[in-house]
């Protein structure tokens, strides 16, 4: 009784999008020397109070009750240099779930203390970098963990597991190692605000336009700037993993900044009342309502404009509506045509949206995750132990539909897939070769690891590394490590000398890919045109990419067997080879073998 009691309560609280105005006033606190403007949005609230300190946490704060304006908002100015203060909001109204004893954090916060504690009046002149300039179609990601990066001590890092660690120079874990393996983009996992009070990967988002002072040695808004810069003077763009998918501000059992402002309007909620669960971490956020939207433009606005971001990486992208979709690729690729937007074209479970699935993001300027290229390349995710092409030759035309930049499968474009064998989630690719390949001695998987980059890196499409994947990081066999701690985490450095001969296989190919204009096609045409598939034996994959003088032939053998391939016509050089002969008219592969060749007039 008490259960359908609360379901009623909940079902009768929950605003109807329709029916509350929506406003274009700016939200936030609006700094100048002379004055702030502190601005909120809450439609459905009787009183709105602005608190004011002068402490990061205790003390007696200011009180200000604000004005209530017609589209919703409500503001407070302050006729005062505010540089620095910290604030908070407390609402009230007849919904009873308003609790006006708890004091919000301002979901518009460029800064605050912690994900549940004050917000922070910024007023940061850090200058910008201008962004490195080149298409999607000439991108290699390389994701990381701010702190996973640098926190070994053997990375010797003078700023361990923060921003400016990462762009450190002179030191084995800094951007040393990242412009000697030669990619050219960098993929952040979660830095905007984030719960929680130990290690944590990001996922558990709270507060979206702050970055999380944590990786942070005392100003968190200034040295994120200094670290993207500093990218940026390399030629390196930085892209953000970001989660507005759902928040780890809980709906009901904690009072968060959306829920404790207007209760029930940033939320998908079933009939009854509960909440719909997609994101398996007890909430969806309701991107299709107005000011939900509006909130998700306005704060990746912030980090393109503000900090210089270059792209972003939406997990469980299959949450987003198509409309909020489709406006964020406008919007976004207005303020540059370059930025990179991709995310996971799934959910974690059911939804009512009709959101971002592999094949809707045809013709948007959005890439996706491509797991068919990746399970058909190391074997099914969900099934460990189950081999694929690297380690039994299996699934060879699933991999050639990957080759062909899924032009086949559910892209328009090559520039719509993003191709990976690993990334944070599930195991790395050294670890999962383990459990497909446990009869392999350690030389075999090391094959099988050279093999799938060498397919990776000369696909058509947009190629993601994990970090460490270069040199065949292992978390010991965990496949879900996001609450394990630097132990599991952090990328051991002494592993980058240990197997500096996969370091120099991975670097090779980053330099391939960037020498041949015909491995980075941008469109279907060019894609179809450039390749022919070649006769090989089973378990072998051959083709010829040509344009114009720019040709290479590549030769893959996913068998543990010697094969044997016919060579075109040509006269042929080595661009890279593993186990690996030819001749004039025929090539020899072995055991996992590689052989890419191409035509001395091709070479620069």
């Amino acid at each position: 009784m008490l259960k359908n009691l609360l379901a009623l309560i909940l079902l009768v609280t929950i605003p109807a999008i329709a029916s509350l105005p929506t406003s274009t006033q700016p939200l936030g606190a609006l700094y100048t020397p002379a004055a702030t403007v502190f601005r909120v949005w809450a439609p459905t609230a009787s009183q709105v109070m602005l608190h004011g300190y002068r402490l990061p946490q205790g003390g007696k704060g200011e009180v200000h009750a604000m004005a209530r304006h017609p589209d919703g908002t409500w503001d407070y100015t302050i006729h005062r240099d505010c540089r620095g203060l910290y604030y908070t909001f407390s609402a009230s109204g007849a919904n009873p779930r308003f609790r006006p004893q708890d004091e919000l954090v301002d979901p518009y916060a460029e800064a605050a203390t912690a994900w549940n504690g004050r917000g922070i009046v910024m007023a940061d002149r850090t200058a910008l970098v201008p962004r490195p300039d080149f298409p999607a179609q000439d991108a290699v990601i390389y994701e990381m963990h701010v702190r996973d990066f640098t926190v070994d001590p053997a990375a010797r890092s003078h700023h361990p597991g923060k921003f400016l660690g990462l762009v450190e120079r002179g030191t084995p874990g800094g951007l040393d190692h990242l412009l000697a393996l030669g990619i050219n983009t960098v993929q952040l996992m979660p830095v905007q605000t984030f719960a929680g009070r130990g290690y944590g990967w990001g996922y558990d988002a709270a507060l979206y336009n702050a970055p999380e002072a944590r990786y942070a040695e005392t100003d968190a808004v200034r040295e994120f700037k200094e670290m993207v810069n500093d990218f940026h003077r390399h030629g390196i763009r930085v892209v953000m993993d970001v989660v507005y998918t759902h928040t780890a501000q809980e709906v009901y059992d904690r009072q968060g900044s959306f829920e404790g402002l207007v209760p029930g309007y940033y939320f998908r909620h079933k009939p009854g009342g509960s909440l719909w669960n997609g994101s398996g971490c007890g909430n969806e956020f309701r991107s299709e309502a107005p000011m939900a939207r509006r909130f998700l433009l306005d704060s990746l606005r912030h980090w393109v404009v503000d900090y210089g971001v270059d792209g972003f990486r939406f997990d469980l992208m299959g949450l987003l509506d198509m409309e909020t979709v489709r406006q964020v690729a406008a919007e976004l690729h207005t303020l540059d045509p370059n930025l990179l937007i991709c995310g996971e074209p799934w959910t974690a479970g059911d939804t009512p949206v009709r959101g971002m699935a592999k094949g809707r993001q045809r013709g948007l300027g959005v890439a996706v995750f491509n797991d068919h290229f990746r399970d058909a390349l190391r074997g099914d995710v969900f099934h460990p132990k189950e081999p694929g092409f690297l380690e039994a030759g299996l699934a060879a035309e699933a991999v050639q539909a990957g080759m062909m930049g899924s032009i086949d499968d559910f892209c328009d474009s090559p520039l719509e897939t993003v191709n990976y064998i690993e990334c944070h989630d599930n195991h790395t690719l050294w670890d999962r070769l383990a459990l497909s390949a446990p009869d392999s001695s350690e030389a075999d998987r090391i094959a099988m690891d050279k093999l799938g980059a060498a397919i990776l890196l000369t696909s058509p499409g947009i190629p993601f590394l994990g970090s460490g994947q270069e040199f065949l990081r292992s978390k010991g066999g965990d496949d879900n490590s996001y609450d394990k701690g630097d132990s599991v985490n952090m990328i051991h450095w002494p592993d980058q000398a240990r197997h500096a001969d996969v370091f120099e296989w991975y670097r090779t190919l980053l330099r391939l890919r960037r020498e041949h204009p015909v491995l980075r096609p941008s469109t279907a045409a060019q894609v179809r045109l450039s390749t022919r598939w070649l006769k090989t034996p089973a378990q072998v994959i051959g083709c010829v990419r040509s344009k114009g003088s720019d040709t290479l032939v590549l030769l893959f053998n996913g068998s543990d067997q010697e094969k044997t391939v016919a060579l075109p016509t040509g006269s042929w050089v080595a661009e890279l080879k593993q186990a690996s002969s030819w001749q004039t008219r025929e090539a020899r592969l072995g055991p996992h073998g590689v052989l890419i060749l191409s035509q001395p007039s091709a070479l620069p």
